[in-house]
């Protein structure tokens, strides 16, 4: 890879760090040095991301590379750049189910191709539902109604 097209794709880490700061408050930060596997992003639990900031769209390739570099429960994501029109994401329509196994569902067919904003509101509620603490939760903090002694 020469230096211009990691130049560009580091400017395009870079604005989808700034992307999740703005739609959900997390500090991501850009994986600066990357070895094979590694996800670009760091700081977004739950996730592996990976930027792809291409003019040949290669997305059933990116999708896998998200798969295999993803460890533990993560979630797979791949933000890509389609020229002139902005930001998208690939994400796994499994996230959205509660049938058992769904994590295995890791082929191209098994994902949704969103803008950040659903992708975001997706990463927000599943942050919500987990018990171990995250930089998200702090947006959803226990709510007690009051006489009930019941907090949701």
């Amino acid at each position: 890879m020469g230096a211009m097209q990691r130049r560009k794709g580091a400017r395009g880490e870079l604005a989808v760090c700034r992307l999740i700061h703005d739609l959900l408050g997390i500090d991501a930060r850009r994986r600066v040095r990357q070895h094979d596997g590694d996800s670009d992003v760091l700081g977004l639990d739950g996730w592996t991301i990976e930027v792809k900031n291409a003019g040949e769209l290669r997305l059933r390739e990116w999708w896998q590379q998200a798969v295999d570099q993803r460890t533990g429960d993560d979630r797979p994501a791949v933000f890509y750049k389609v020229p002139r029109r902005g930001w998208r994401v690939l994400w796994p329509i499994a996230a959205l189910l509660r049938v058992p196994g769904a994590d295995t569902w890791t082929g191209i067919e098994w994902t949704c191709d969103t803008t950040p904003e659903a992708w975001a509101a997706v990463a927000r509620e599943l942050a919500a539902e987990l018990d171990a603490p995250s930089e998200l939760s702090r947006f959803y903090p226990p709510v007690s109604e009051p006489g009930n002694g019941i907090s949701v």
